[in-house]
């Protein structure tokens, strides 16, 4: 996110907005890929991730003359005042808080409530992540808007389709544990196998199939139709693009941009019906009742038998990922600065 606003506000579209540059090492590789913005922010790749963060916070005064910082997460060195300036944080999702299972060492250095509590202006990236920072924190009294993310134009349907992607198959991406609910799709796609068995199923990211995910498919049959693989970015666009479906069955997302870049790639969506899902995919995805693999398994059986209704969502996908832009995002951010200072 931090990447895709900046490169907006440093481009022509925003006048009235500058950044104020980094002058520091950092690892974030999308902005390190993008020369133009790299220079604007001045900044340089660190040696590793420690280094950049042990540059961070050994900057005990931020000496910047702005009238907006705008925090993305919630390190305590972040909270340092900086001149007066109104403070706006933005709230990706409250999973740690309400999922304390999925906790990550970083999660507990956080001061989370303290960034919501000391803000000017709050942005949510979801309707469903602003209802639980209320359920989890209660009504803050600053403002509270919802700006959601952007798909970037990388993500398209007119991509040839690389060697190595199967004939046919359904695409998963990203972490499979946990919420994230692989084990629902992993045994969808066994029902699904039954009746077309020329279909595979291609995980994107996460770790490797763990020996007891290869346990378990073996016992569903279907090991032999299901693999894993690390993609770049150009090639991750082509998986999307010459998928037969998408299918993300989590069960809680704070927004959900894999749906989304799907569907910029003229993806036919199925999502769970859970948290933010439905606000991303909105009438342009197929959703299941999360957590059920006989439902997904439906859902899918029929979808794949028939041709017009994929075409459907193809056509809906590609009108909704080109409502949700980079620049609208950065066009409501803006306005949300705009509030702020009143």
């Amino acid at each position: 996110m931090f990447a895709e606003l900046a490169s907006q506000f440093a481009g022509s579209g925003f006048p009235d907005m500058s950044l104020q540059p980094l002058h520091a090492p950092i690892v974030n590789r999308y902005v390190l890929e993008d020369s133009k913005l790299s220079e604007y922010l001045k900044a340089r790749s660190a040696k590793n991730q420690y280094s950049a963060l042990l540059r961070y916070m050994s900057r005990l005064n931020l000496s910047v003359d702005a009238d907006i910082v705008h925090n993305t997460f919630y390190l305590p060195h972040g909270l340092t005042p900086a001149r007066g300036a109104k403070r706006i944080v933005t709230v990706h999702d409250m999973i740690p808080e309400l999922l304390p299972s999925t906790r990550r060492r970083l999660d507990f250095l956080t001061l989370k409530r303290r960034y919501v509590e000391s803000a000017d202006h709050i942005v949510c990236v979801s309707e469903s992540t602003k209802e639980d920072l209320l359920k989890v924190y209660g009504v803050p009294s600053a403002p509270i808007s919802v700006v959601h993310h952007g798909v970037d134009p990388r993500f398209h349907p007119d991509i040839e389709k690389l060697d190595f992607l199967p004939e046919r198959y359904i695409l998963f991406v990203g972490n499979r544990d946990g919420y994230k609910d692989a084990k629902v799709l992993f045994r969808a796609f066994a029902e699904l196998s039954l009746i077309d068995s020329t279909i595979e199923l291609l995980c994107v990211g996460g770790a490797g199939l763990s020996a007891a995910e290869v346990k378990f498919l073996e016992e569903l049959g279907v090991r032999d139709k299901v693999a894993q693989r690390h993609l770049d970015d150009l090639s991750m666009v082509s998986a999307y693009a010459h998928a037969e479906v998408f299918v993300f069955p989590s069960h809680f997302e704070g927004f959900g941009i894999p749906a989304l870049e799907a569907m910029a790639c003229g993806t036919p969506v199925v999502l769970a019906h859970a948290t933010s899902l439905p606000e991303v995919g909105g009438d342009a995805a197929a959703y299941f009742t999360a957590g059920d693999s006989v439902d997904l398994a439906a859902v899918l059986i029929d979808l794949l038998q028939d041709p017009g209704a994929l075409a459907d969502l193809r056509a809906r996908g590609l009108a909704r990922a080109a409502e949700l832009t980079w620049h609208r995002a950065a066009q409501s951010m803006a306005d949300t600065y705009s509030d702020a200072l009143g």
